[in-house]
């Protein structure tokens, strides 16, 4: 069964943790911020591998893996499938990629 929404939103809440514990110095600039969307090649394969090796700690993991091979063919398949309006467009979807954004790229606004 393909990836749910919940499921995608949990990776990305995820991915926000992982963030949130690095410093801000090492995180990455405000000025190259972009939504998961804009770029997922590399996350894609990413989260696939982390999915096949048991280092994800999605809940998940293991249905996530046995539904997405570790190979190409996966990779395209997870794209498409997080890029249907009920992944892509659902609200909790769009408010864990919002917060990972903000999280990975902080910005210099509380400095003023």
């Amino acid at each position: 069964m393909p990836i749910t929404a919940e499921q995608f939103a949990t990776t990305l809440e995820n991915m926000t943790r992982a963030w949130e514990a690095l410093p801000e110095e090492q995180r990455l600039p405000k000025d190259e911020e972009k939504s998961f969307f804009d770029d997922c090649q590399q996350t894609c394969e990413e989260m696939i591998a982390r999915w096949h090796s048991g280092e994800s700690s999605h809940p998940d993991r293991e249905i996530l893996a046995a539904e997405y091979p570790d190979s190409e063919a996966g990779k395209r398949k997870l794209q498409q499938d997080l890029f249907s309006p009920d992944v892509k467009d659902d609200p909790f979807v769009q408010a864990a990629d919002l917060k990972l954004r903000l999280i990975k790229h902080p910005g210099c606004d509380a400095e003023w």
